[in-house]
This record gives C-alpha cells, sequence and structure tokens, in this order.
C-alpha cells in the first residue's frame, strides 16, 4: 500500500492473505495455529527455566544454612534462666551461679566455652517446687538430716515402719468412733423426729436432746482434729516413702511400694529434666538437697543439651539415676563428650 489511503481492516486482512500466500501458508488459521504452538511452547520453556531456578535457589540456600550450622562444641549452647520458684530459698543470682558451676564441668574437659548464659538463651532453665522437693523439706522436720547412705535407708524405713502401724492403729479407731458417732446422730435425729410428731417436746427431753447434741457436736470437732492428724501421717509418710526410694536408687536397694493418694509412687526420683519439644529446649529443676547436689544434678542436664545419652556406669555422671556425690567426670562421661565433640 503507497497510494496514501488510510488502511482500513478489510484492506489489511486482504494484504495478509496476499503476504501468507507468497510465503506458503495454506491459509491464516494454519498460520495462526502455528504461531500459538510456538507461543505454547515458549511459555513451557520459560515456566521449566523458572522452576530450575527456584529449585537451584533453594538449593543453594539450604546448602548455605547447613554450612553454618554449627558443629557440636564448635559454638556454645546458650541458655538463660527462668522461673526460680521462691520455695527453693535460691535466689536467681545463686541459680546462675550454679549452672554456671555445672557448665564448668564439662568445659574443663574440653578446655571449650560449652555454654553461655544469654537474656535470649536458647535453653530456659526453670526451678519446680512440687512433691519432690516438698518431701525432703518435710524430711527436715520428722527425721532430720539424711545422705545416700545405708545407714539412712534402714533409719528411714524403720521409721516408716513405725509411722504405719501407728498410722493404721489410729485410723481403725477413728473408724470405729465415727461409726459410734453417726448412730448417735441418727439415734438423737429419730427420737427428736418421734417427739415431734406427738405435739411437741416436753422440757426434760428437749434439755437431754440438746445435751446430746452439743456432746455429738464436740465429738465431731474431735473426729475431724483426728482426720487431720492422719492426713498429716498420710503426708509424712509420702514423704519418707520419696526419700527411701530416692536412697535404694543410689544404693540399688529395695524400694518401698506405697499407694501416694491413690497412684503408685514413682519408682524412679527424677531430680531434674531436659526436654526438647516444638523447636524448644528445656531444663527443669524439681530436687537437690544442697548445692553441690543441685550442681551434679544441672550437669546431667546439661549433657543431654549438649547432645548426650545415659550410659551404663552407675557413678557417672550421664547415667540415667544420680547415684553419686562426686562433681567429677568418669572416663564413660570424657569419651561421650569427646565422641559428641569429633563428631565420630
Amino acid at each position: 500500500m503507497d497510494d496514501g489511503r488510510r488502511a482500513s481492516p478489510d484492506m489489511l486482512r486482504s494484504d495478509f492473505l496476499e503476504f501468507s500466500s507468497r510465503h506458503g501458508a495454506k491459509n491464516p488459521k494454519t498460520f495462526s495455529m502455528y504461531a500459538g504452538k510456538r507461543s505454547t511452547d515458549t511459555q513451557s520453556f520459560a515456566r521449566s527455566i523458572a522452576l530450575a531456578l527456584a529449585a537451584a535457589v533453594v538449593f543453594v540456600f539450604l546448602a548455605g544454612m547447613y554450612w553454618k550450622q554449627p558443629h557440636p562444641c564448635q559454638e556454645p549452647v546458650t541458655y538463660r534462666i527462668g522461673h526460680v520458684d521462691p520455695r527453693f530459698g535460691l535466689s536467681r543470682k545463686e541459680a546462675a551461679e550454679a549452672v554456671g558451676d555445672a557448665a564448668s564441668i564439662w568445659e574443663k574437659a574440653t578446655r571449650l566455652d560449652l555454654f553461655r548464659q544469654e537474656p535470649k538463651g536458647i535453653v530456659e532453665i526453670s526451678f519446680v517446687y512440687d512433691y519432690r522437693q516438698e518431701a525432703a523439706d518435710k524430711l527436715k522436720g520428722i527425721s532430720g538430716s539424711i545422705d545416700n547412705t545405708k545407714s539412712s535407708y534402714d533409719t528411714l524405713k524403720a521409721r516408716y515402719e513405725n509411722l504405719k502401724a501407728e498410722y493404721e492403729q489410729k485410723q481403725a479407731s477413728l473408724s470405729e468412733d465415727i461409726d459410734s458417732y453417726n448412730a448417735r446422730m441418727q439415734a438423737l435425729k429419730a427420737e427428736h423426729d418421734a417427739a415431734s410428731r406427738h405435739g411437741g417436746l416436753p422440757e426434760d427431753i428437749y434439755d437431754r436432746l440438746m445435751a446430746e447434741k452439743e456432746f455429738l457436736d464436740s465429738l465431731h470437732e474431735s473426729l475431724e482434729a483426728r482426720r487431720g492428724e492422719l492426713n498429716t501421717a498420710v503426708e509424712n509418710m509420702n514423704s519418707l516413702v520419696e526419700a527411701i526410694n530416692e536412697i535404694a536408687q543410689h544404693l540399688n536397694l529395695e524400694v518401698v511400694n506405697y499407694n501416694r493418694t491413690g497412684e503408685k509412687l514413682r519408682e524412679e526420683f527424677s531430680e531434674g529434666l531436659y526436654e526438647k519439644r516444638n523447636g524448644r529446649q528445656t531444663i527443669t529443676i524439681f530436687h537437690f538437697t544442697n548445692r553441690d547436689h543441685l550442681i551434679r544434678v544441672m550437669a546431667h542436664e546439661l549433657g543431654h543439651a549438649l547432645g548426650l545419652s545415659h550410659n551404663d556406669n552407675p557413678d557417672a555422671l550421664m547415667y540415667r539415676l544420680n547415684r553419686s556425690d562426686s562433681l567429677e567426670l568418669t572416663k564413660e562421661d570424657i569419651a561421650a563428650l569427646q565422641k559428641r565433640c569429633t563428631g565420630d
């Protein structure tokens, strides 16, 4: 078109048909379908390239994360002090110092900084006061100081047997007196109701019934006081059983089976617990008798935070039960730590 006229849609279509004919296109439909196919192939190829690039980026990112991940012992495990129940009589500063001393037990073996306290440390360390520490505190008032010896075990077991016999005797006596009280209460009510149905109570009967009621009210208070004493005796026996079984674990002696408020007493007295759950790491301390005991319990849980498992030496820090008073690592503890740090 070179006559200067403005091209109309029909004129453009005519020129296009002529161009198609000259270049071998049988019809505009065929050309259009071919062009559409090339467009689809190009888009598919582009998508493949995009997916490949995305996969490469993800791979590089994950590889970078892996390469940046520190090997065990290369970077310290960070921790922070969480809740410290005041009933332990332990300040947050004292708790932190105990954790530091426990950490140094492991650090001396490697001469590395394995732990570091930080405000946002990964491992939260808390002190939870429950039946375990309560039992130990209660024993101070009923049996004095104890230690993990056969002598303490025998003394506490004898004390428990005496308390148990005394409890059973008092419980039987209380049960009889309660039955007697209930019978007298029923008789008093029956006599009162019978007299009321016959037009009221004569003064002498009224005075006698009121005197009986006052006596029974006083008896009721006495029975409740005796019930309270028995409950205290049960708590004391629970505490003794806790202590006996803790010592039994240390010395591999027979544990005492005793129903504690409807449930069998735990056979293993857990003094501390390390947990890794839902992306959170925690250490919880439940029980200790003195500072050295606390440091040993804490060191055991810090060992778990390093990735160490239990070993089979009863004297080892990483034995499943706390049977030793030593604050030194055994050869089994050191071997496990070295293996963990070297990745062998």
